[in-house]
């Protein structure tokens, strides 16, 4: 009982209901898709998706890393500033990188002008999202409403159009649509709150300062942008009759990764908030809660992954057992390292540590990825995966205890 009474617990219920969702939008999109576009316009969206996410990543700037745990220490009349001051260097980084993205998904898919375009404004304009403060700022109802609910709605109207115009850009259409509107009312709502303080800060801070201390963040996420995109770019180019498959085992991983999400939000303000001096002792159960959600979500994956593909792609493509089971240890070593890093390193001031093993995780996997793809094909991209994962939260959780044990010591000094 003393569980469902717990602050954490019920932050994580809270966060839960975007999560689950967006989830199951997601999850019933899957076979609707397939049947009306077919599994390899389906592989093509999958890669479109992305290289529109790592481009999303680069326009956020690192805010989604850093953001939560900022806002939540800041005093309460500094918030609003902190997030107009992050929405227009994120607003001229976006406007750059939709045109890219557009260019990267022509040249990675071959598909038309109007389908690159329309997944490059779907998948770019979560970079300007407003979650990342609504997380810090512990309002789940607002994450629901102006984040989750406008991707929900672009893909439940996309699935009711495909099924009359059975093309990618009818779908993109719609998800593009609501993408749009989804930024403007979050933009909105944030602006409006007043009991977060003037939307001009009290001190004027310079862009240069600004991209400077978000370049922890920043590295962190551009790097694991780099290399969730890297396993399926590679088997795109080097066992192209592998995508449908490793498409589907890269999407129920990030499917599991997306379910884990409202206890890393609700941990990201959590976290931080008492104060320095329970910074410590909060980051050491933090890693303790991603072990135990990390291994039951690992095994839940693990058992049922062969069954969910089958059902999920209309028979079109199935998992064999022994690529379910490495789903399952890379999700537990995900799970780890995400909640670990983004929660734990960040409020203990590890940003340098967390953007450190990001950096090297990727330009590693990369190069490992390039051989065993190439030899194993889908094998050996998920091989790569746990190895990546295991390095990341190897290092994490070792750099969590360093540095909680220097804080606490510190402190008693």
């Amino acid at each position: 009982m003393r569980l469902f009474q717990h602050d954490l617990f019920r932050r994580s219920a809270l966060f839960a209901s975007s999560i689950i969702a967006s989830t199951l939008v997601g999850v019933f999109s899957i076979p609707i898709l397939m049947a009306q576009v077919g599994a390899t316009s389906w592989g093509h969206l999958a890669v479109l998706q992305i290289a529109g996410q790592f481009f999303a990543v680069a326009a956020a700037f690192g805010w989604g890393a850093t953001g939560p745990s900022m806002v939540s220490a800041a005093d309460r009349e500094d918030r609003k500033s902190i997030y107009v001051e992050s929405l227009v260097v994120r607003g001229v980084l976006t406007a750059i990188l939709v045109p890219l993205a557009a260019v990267a998904g022509l040249a990675l898919t071959g598909q038309s002008a109007d389908v690159v375009w329309l997944a490059a404004i779907t998948y770019v304009a979560p970079g300007l999202s407003a979650g990342w403060y609504l997380i810090g700022t512990n309002r789940p109802t607002g994450l629901f409403l102006f984040d989750a609910l406008p991707a929900i709605l672009g893909q439940v109207t996309g699935l009711v159009v495909v099924s009359f115009s059975p093309t990618l850009a009818s779908y993109l259409w719609s998800t593009a649509t609501w993408a749009v509107l989804g930024i403007a009312a979050s933009c909105a709502f944030v602006l409006t709150r007043k009991t977060d303080g003037p939307a001009r800060s009290r001190t004027r801070v310079s862009w240069g300062h600004l991209l400077r201390t978000q370049m922890g963040g920043a590295s962190t996420m551009l790097a694991a942008s780099v290399w969730s995109a890297a396993p399926t770019v590679l088997v795109q180019a080097l066992s192209p009759q592998s995508v449908p498959m490793f498409a589907m085992i890269d999407r129920l991983v990030k499917y599991g990764v997306l379910a884990l999400a409202p206890v890393l939000q609700a941990i990201q303000s959590w976290v931080p908030e008492a104060g320095a001096e329970e910074v410590p002792h909060r980051s050491r159960r933090a890693v303790a809660v991603a072990l135990a959600i990390g291994g039951l979500g690992g095994g839940i994956l693990a058992i049922f992954a062969p069954l969910a593909s089958d059902l999920l792609s209309l028979g079109q493509v199935s998992i064999p057992v022994y690529l379910a089971i490495l789903a399952g240890a890379v999700f537990v070593c995900e799970s780890v390292a995400q909640i670990a890093g983004l929660s734990s390193l960040v409020a203990l001031g590890g940003t340098r540590h967390l953007a450190f093993s990001s950096v090297v995780g990727t330009c590693g996997g990369v190069l490992i990825a390039c051989a065993l793809v190439w030899w194993l094909g889908v094998l050996g991209a998920v091989l790569t995966m746990l190895v990546v994962a295991a390095w990341l939260m190897s290092y994490r959780v070792v750099w969590v205890g360093r540095l909680s044990a220097r804080a606490t010591a510190g402190g008693l000094a």
